[in-house]
């Protein structure tokens, strides 16, 4: 098992780097405008750069680098933008195990990004302007108003903000 305070520790680095790199970002034109409280995930991508122009026209990220892995036979690429990071993954040849023997599709189960809620209703509806449906719901228990959104390969984001 990993250690938890490694892990708590590499959060928190994520978290401070992605603060400060957003804050000097400007805002892309006609794209949903948010600002996370810090995400990061990653994707394997069958197609690269459909799932980089997805994640760069559908939400404002921009490409921070692309290039070849140095740990695996993998091209990557890491986008940014509002306290987000993606890492999309496209390996070369056969698809390569997962952690813990999952199956090796290009899949992520779900991801989630925290906003404010001044942002989140106007992050819902620009999506639903570029035809990504972001049809919003209420969970009681957890104290937040949610939608989903899926990108190109079918991977899910969730957006929550606080209930008002």
């Amino acid at each position: 098992m990993g250690n938890p305070f490694r892990s708590k520790s590499l959060i928190l680095l994520v978290l401070f780097v992605a603060k400060a790199v957003a804050q000097g970002q400007p805002s892309a034109p006609d794209v949903p405008t948010f600002v996370a409280r810090g995400a990061f995930f990653a994707i394997v991508a069958a197609d690269l750069d459909a799932t980089e122009h997805w994640y760069e026209s559908k939400l404002g990220l921009h490409r921070v680098k692309r290039g070849r892995s140095p740990r695996v036979p993998a091209e990557t690429v890491v986008l940014a933008g509002r306290n987000l990071y993606v890492e999309l993954i496209h390996h070369d040849g056969k698809q390569l195990s997962r952690i813990d023997n999952e199956n090796p599709l290009p899949r992520v189960l779900k991801a989630g990004v925290i906003v404010e809620q001044r942002e989140f209703d106007v992050a819902a509806t620009q999506l639903e302007k570029h035809g990504v449906s972001a049809a919003i719901f209420e969970d009681k228990e957890m104290r937040v108003r949610s939608f989903l959104v899926k990108d190109n390969e079918g991977n899910l984001i969730q957006f929550f903000t606080p209930s008002q």
